[in-house]
């Protein structure tokens, strides 16, 4: 007989949030895919900047009013039907919509990983609805390959001063 209860297998769906605005976060986002890619518990990773909508998202300095709508739609579809989210989380540039994307997660009950990231971590500090919200933080982005999304463990300890 074998025991089934530390298997892995690619079942995971996953939500990956991160902020998109420079070549250091993009630079992330791929060093983050290529890690969940090479996970043997990861089934799909959806990245919303890979799903976005079709229409023009910026006509002048502002985004249309269609395009806005159908982003936020799709992430938050994405979002409901995920297993859990992974965040890399950019203390240096904190993004409201990851602060978001990661409260809407925890109100479905769904699991968050968080991979705090900056320069240098060593002086920064940690809002308290994230210090409390996540449910696992892990110290870089090379340990999201080995990481078990089918038994997703609680790791909620962090180095970081709570505000």
């Amino acid at each position: 007989m074998t025991d089934k209860s530390k298997r892995r297998v690619p079942l995971a769906k996953l939500y990956l949030g991160s902020p998109w605005f420079n070549p250091t976060q993009q630079a992330r986002v791929v060093a983050a895919k290529a890690a969940l890619d090479a996970n043997d518990t990861v089934a799909l990773v959806h990245f919303p900047f890979d799903w976005e909508y079709h229409d023009e998202p910026v006509t002048g300095e502002t985004m249309t009013r269609e395009w806005v709508d159908a982003t936020y739609q799709n992430d938050l579809s994405a979002m409901a039907t995920a297993d859990a989210g992974v965040f890399l989380y950019d203390l240096d540039q904190e993004d409201a919509g990851c602060a978001f994307e990661i409260g809407y997660l925890r109100a479905l009950h769904k699991p968050v990983v968080l991979v705090p990231l900056a320069a240098d971590l060593a002086d920064k500090k940690l809002n308290l609805m994230l210090a409390a919200g996540v449910t696992t933080f892990l110290p870089d982005i090379a340990a999201l390959e080995a990481f078990d999304f089918n038994h997703l463990p609680s790791e909620p300890v962090h180095p970081f001063p709570v505000f």
